[in-house]
């Protein structure tokens, strides 16, 4: 890093070079069966790696849900947010999953406004699977509906995991 009153070339060399290595990761990553779709948010792990930890490649998917309807700051209840699970989530993902609660903070992409509000964060690790973009999909976009809200997040990580 460089300090205040000083510059330097070296941490921008490094920075490209890490930049320039991932953008040719990512470029090989969408060659991988069911991974193709995720080439922004997914780096590829190397199957030596995994065999290293007598674990298997595997994704590891995080979605990010919102509490609150915006329109009227109504809290999304136990008994919503249970049915949504039973009904949408773990129909999609049965081999299981991982339920945690956060604080969630945001921008109002219409007002530029930061909200915070209390949040839900799914964990899910699973192979790749060419079905996967279109699960994920539905899962989003029926939260999207059911809960009036802008957005779920999901990032979407390449991993190795052995249970």
């Amino acid at each position: 890093m460089t300090t205040a009153g000083t510059s330097s070339s070296r941490p921008i060399r490094a920075w490209r070079g890490r930049f320039l290595t991932l953008l040719a990761l990512l470029g090989g990553l969408a060659t991988q069966p069911g991974l193709a779709w995720a080439t922004d948010t997914a780096l590829p792990t190397p199957p030596a790696q995994c065999m290293g930890l007598q674990a298997e490649p595997q994704l590891e998917i995080t979605l990010m849900f919102g509490m609150r309807r915006p329109n009227d700051g109504r809290r999304i209840n136990r008994h919503e947010w249970n049915a949504f699970m039973r009904e949408v989530v773990t129909p999609r993902f049965p081999a299981g999953l991982t339920v945690l609660r956060g604080d969630g903070q945001w921008q109002n992409r219409t007002s530029g406004q930061i909200g915070r509000e209390p949040s839900r964060i799914v964990w899910i690790v699973t192979p790749p699977a060419p079905d996967l973009q279109t699960r994920l999909e539905t899962i989003r976009q029926t939260y999207r509906t059911r809960f009036a809200q802008q957005s779920v997040g999901l990032v979407v990580t390449a991993s190795c995991a052995a249970f």
